[in-house]
């Protein structure tokens, strides 16, 4: 009898055992995370390279590209005047270059809605459009023919920066966005006057004037772009904008022969860029997605 109660005791004791060690096992096995949803809200920064381009013409309004001068013959005869001409300045076709640089910005999720800031710089080695214009005028006025071409550069663009808004709307982690605001750019430029001839009231000879100088231009710039968050903190990018910065007058020159100015003439040309660039994205913050 008491061999039989300490069997049933012994198996009671076990039971318990085993129940509290199952109980602890159950207890013990970790809770499923839930994936948090991905968000674009926070500070970023990055990097773009790409290509820009100027309109397919750097043409002009009509200027006053031939000041009336005198032409003083090689050899004794008479003294010709040349009436004041005007004309316009022909294109020579789009011009383009590479472009590269970075980004800093802010985004803001709402729902499936973004708010974001974003400034951006690029170095550039685009060339604006160019412009020119030669008229030759000889017999009957007088023998000796007198050639005068004018060359305008509407400038070459150093680097640009931007300071923009953007919004877009989110689907899965793509991000469809427009973009627009203020630009600024570094704008070069010189032109050329050259005569060739019996002289512009001097002795025979070519004379050449040129003139240059640098000016910060503000405009405006609009735009769009796709951005696919491919990790919770990189990004990848593609963006499209228009960028103007308004109508740009360029003064020449006609020389005198002397190293002085005889005439000068003034032309214009609206200053457009076109751009496309690749972006890369480093956003601080990211929330882990995913984990069990």
């Amino acid at each position: 009898m008491m061999r039989i109660a300490a069997i049933a005791g012994s198996a009671l004791l076990f039971g318990v055992v085993a129940a509290n060690a199952a109980d602890m096992a159950v207890k013990a096995r970790p809770m499923p995370v839930a994936a948090q949803p991905f968000s674009w809200t926070g500070f970023y920064v990055g990097a773009n390279v790409g290509g820009a381009w100027t309109p397919s013409s750097g043409g002009s309004d009509g200027g006053f590209l031939f000041p009336g001068y005198i032409v003083l013959p090689p050899v004794a005869g008479v003294i010709t005047i040349v009436p004041g001409q005007t004309g316009t300045l022909a294109g020579d076709g789009r011009r383009s270059g590479v472009i590269g640089g970075g980004q800093i910005g802010y985004n803001w999720q709402v729902q499936q809605f973004v708010l974001g800031v974003e400034a951006d710089a690029v170095g550039s080695g685009l060339k604006g459009g160019s412009a020119s214009a030669s008229r030759t005028f000889g017999a009957p006025l007088f023998a000796p023919a007198v050639t005068q071409t004018v060359t305008v550069d509407f400038g070459h663009i150093d680097w640009m920066a931007s300071f923009r808004g953007r919004a877009g709307v989110t689907v899965d982690r793509a991000l469809f966005y427009v973009t627009g605001g203020a630009a600024v750019a570094e704008i070069g430029g010189s032109r050329t006057t050259v005569v060739n001839g019996p002289g512009i009231a001097l002795p025979a000879g070519t004379f050449t004037a040129t003139n240059g100088g640098s000016t910060t231009r503000w405009g405006w710039t609009v735009g769009g772009g796709i951005e696919w968050a491919f990790n919770p903190n990189w990004s990848l990018a593609g963006e499209y904008r228009y960028t103007d910065f308004g109508s740009r007058s360029v003064t020449f020159t006609v020389p005198d022969g002397l190293g002085g100015v005889f005439a000068t003439g003034t032309s214009s040309s609206r200053l457009t860029v076109e751009q496309a660039t690749v972006r890369v994205n480093y956003r601080f913050g990211g929330p882990v997605i995913g984990k069990y």
